[in-house]
């Protein structure tokens, strides 16, 4: 009878004396698979996809046990994060919240804040052999995410705002902390969510991805008990290099966020990326995408001035596709699906090849933080436009240049960006920080209404316009020229997107608004107060001062555009930290001529 028991016990002893240590490299997935068949070390298609290397797995577990089924309770998760670990080199994250759409609990339901942060301090404990890292929620800022109870289920959709998040986030992440993990560090670390990238969508999200990060890193009082971050990106459809660029973009703007808001150090997990693979020729664009992303990753992690002049780059920890298998319901993201499954079983046209090529490099994971200590003093950059070229690569510096109906732009080779009609309907041209955003900043910037005539008559506008925060929300310092239709010789504060007027903020310029004005434009965004003055022909007094309350839109793009305007130029830009103070006013600008 001794001997039986002590057999019995055995395994468990095993199980209880394994210990988990970080991969130390980049790369990962999200889902594993079907671990039933298999057993404690034994090798799936996964380790040969890795190279055997030890790399990141995201799985979700939900944690409210009245509606969860048992196979997605923490406790099912143990018998398959040994397997998943044991002998492999492999680490967990966890995604954890009460159930399927429900991230943050709202006041009316039974399912309490106290219920689920108790209930992530009971999964923290059930599985702290393995894991140490844990995301609270996932994409709270979208529609779907969100429903709230009804009298009899969760069924009523409902938009939790960042603060309602944030106070979520940290009731779990202290209860998380309570329990000291069996792992390799043994120290929690409970990530913020990774929200939506991207602007609104009526109907599906219903706040800007940027601004829900800004909004709930803001709400949180004490900013020492945010652990760390997990962000999603995606490949652009049709964009550059394979939707490289603008999935990075989004990336970088969201490390900018962070960095602004003084979280330069906390570790940034990626934790949903992925290439839509609907069909075989998007497969193939996926497989060009993946190991180009690593690489660039790899360089980021490595390098610096990306985010800020000379400054180091806030890293990534790791990258975890969405998603690794198949039959998953997601075959569209799947590496597994696509093996073998292309033109080609090689980097440049099969997904699961592309993984593998890239693990073969042997990408070390990104450190955990790194990031720039932003001055909120200082100044940050400055662009004299005087280059025979635009600007368009980091550090900054760093524009992409944008086209209106049949406009351009061009550098004029003596110290201005020139932003044309050229005769067309609605033409313009313009600059805009994508890949960058600001929050709180003071900035300035000198223009010069080169030809205010309208660009073609079947517009009845031409103007020129400052947007700040541009987002969903944002907001767009309007110069109608005096030759404009509408709104001849005014300075008017607009919503970007919807362009409705902000409050009374609508001036009408001493003198008009001419072809050959110079304009200095001043403005400082700090939390909901927005300052506003602008200068004409070097004059020592403005022609608009304006000091605004307004909170619709904390951080965004900077943009610089004409609409429907001959010519104007841009002739030299800079912006620092909301406390930067230059000794005097912007200088005088020269004007250019032909």
């Amino acid at each position: 009878m001794r001997k039986i028991m002590i057999i019995g016990i055995l395994p468990f002893l095993l199980v209880c004396a394994y210990s988990v240590t970080d991969s130390s490299y980049l790369y990962g997935i999200h889902w594993y698979g079907n671990t039933d068949s298999i057993s404690p070390g034994q090798r799936t298609d996964v380790e040969d996809m890795s190279g055997d290397k030890g790399i990141w797995d995201l799985e979700i577990t939900l944690i409210d046990a009245a509606k969860a089924p048992a196979w997605d309770l923490p406790s099912y998760f143990v018998s398959k994060c040994q397997k998943i670990t044991q002998g492999k080199g492999h680490s967990m994250i966890f995604r954890v919240q009460p159930y399927w759409s429900r991230n943050a609990p709202h006041s009316s339901d039974p399912y309490t804040l106290a219920n689920y942060s108790d209930d992530c301090k009971a999964a923290a404990d059930t599985l702290k052999d393995y894991c140490h890292i844990w995301q609270i929620g996932n994409e709270v800022n979208l529609l779907g995410e969100n429903k709230r109870w009804d009298g009899a289920n969760y069924t009523i959709e409902w938009s939790p705002t960042p603060a309602q998040y944030a106070d979520a986030y940290i009731a779990c992440r202290d209860k998380i902390h309570e329990i000291t993990p069996n792992t390799t560090p043994a120290t929690q670390i409970v990530l913020m969510q990774p929200n939506s990238p991207g602007n609104v969508i009526p109907g599906v999200r219903f706040m800007d991805g940027n601004e829900f990060l800004w909004g709930m890193i803001e709400a949180v009082s004490d900013k020492g008990k945010i652990d760390g971050f997990a962000i999603h990106g995606y490949a652009e459809p049709g964009g550059a290099n394979y939707g490289l660029d603008g999935y990075w973009d989004s990336i970088r703007e969201q490390l900018m966020i962070i960095d602004e808001l003084g979280l330069g150090d906390r570790p940034v997990y990626i934790t949903e990326w992925n290439k839509h693979m609907p069909n075989l020729a998007n497969a193939e664009i996926g497989a060009k995408f993946l190991h180009r992303a690593y690489t660039y990753m790899n360089s980021w992690n490595t390098g610096a001035g990306g985010e800020w002049p000379g400054l180091s780059n806030h890293n990534i920890v790791a990258a975890t596709w969405f998603v690794y298998p198949s039959a998953s319901g997601w075959d569209e993201y799947s590496l597994q699906y696509w093996k073998n499954n292309t033109s080609a079983f090689d980097e440049e046209h099969d997904p699961w090849k592309s993984f593998n090529y890239s693990c073969s490099s042997g990408y070390a994971r990104g450190a955990n933080g790194g990031g720039a200590t932003v001055p909120q003093d200082s100044f940050w950059w400055q662009d004299r436009f005087d280059g025979s070229s635009l600007d368009q690569t980091a550090p900054l510096p760093d524009w992409k240049a944008e086209t209106t109906g049949g406009g351009s732009v061009i550098m004029s080779g003596t110290g201005s960006a020139r932003f044309l009609g050229n005769g067309t309907v609605d033409g313009g041209g313009g600059i805009q920080t994508a890949g960058y955003v600001y929050g709180n900043f003071h900035m300035e910037a000198g223009i010069t209404i080169t030809n205010a005539a309208q660009s073609n008559t079947a517009t009845p506008e031409a103007n020129f316009d400052i947007r700040l925060r541009e987002g969903s929300k944002g907001y767009s310092i309007t110069f109608f020229t005096s030759l404009s239709p509408n709104n001849p010789g005014r300075v008017i504060l607009r919503r970007t997107n919807d362009w409705t007027q902000i409050g009374s903020y609508n001036v009408a310029v001493t003198g008009g608004i001419n072809s050959g004005d110079l304009f200095d434009i001043k403005a400082t965004a700090n939390g909901s107060s927005i300052d506003i003055e602008i200068y004409k022909n070097s004059g020592t007094t403005p022609v608009v001062d304006w000091s605004i309350t307004d909170s619709d839109q904390k951080v965004g793009w900077i943009r610089l555009m004409s609409y429907n305007l001959n010519e104007a130029r841009v002739n030299d830009f800079r912006i620092g930290g909301p406390s930067w103070a230059p000794a005097s006013k912007v200088e005088s600008w020269e004007l250019y001529e032909e």
